[in-house]
């Protein structure tokens, strides 16, 4: 196989991954999600501490749904650096949230970066996570 083919394949597989992994987001489906998580995965939200960890992610994540349902998300401005063993995911991103105590909507806007690590059998997990909210709108 040709550095090019591999190189196609890498991206190929890795934007498999990382679809589903944020359709399971916008369904607000831990469990798909967390299929895609390594256990060593650091999350960086918005002003808070960092999440580190695939239990303490979930930990996370169940406490942003007792608050909060995704919505809609749109990502835009996609830049990817694909290597054999990592690729980093750039972008920006529109992030719509239903309070689940009801309530108007509020649209979550800003930039993201993902660190996504190809595992021995070519699977893709999502290492790393940082996002800045640069406008929050209803």
């Amino acid at each position: 196989m040709k550095n090019g083919d591999s190189t196609t394949v890498r991206r190929t597989t890795f934007e498999t991954a990382t679809t589903e992994f944020h359709e399971a987001l916008r369904r607000n489906d831990a469990e798909s999600l967390f299929a895609y998580v390594a256990d060593d995965v650091i999350l960086m939200p918005p002003g808070e501490a960092a999440v580190r960890g695939k239990k303490a992610m979930r930990d996370w994540y169940s406490g942003f749904l007792t608050q909060y349902r995704t919505s809609s998300l749109i990502l835009s401005d996609r830049e990817l650096f694909v290597s054999d063993e990592w690729t980093v995911e750039l972008g920006t991103f529109e992030w719509g949230l239903a309070p689940t105590a009801g309530g108007d909507s509020v649209l979550d806007r800003g930039n993201y970066m993902q660190v996504w690590r190809s595992q021995a059998d070519g699977e893709w997990r999502f290492e790393r996570e940082i996002w800045n909210s640069a406008a929050l709108t209803e």
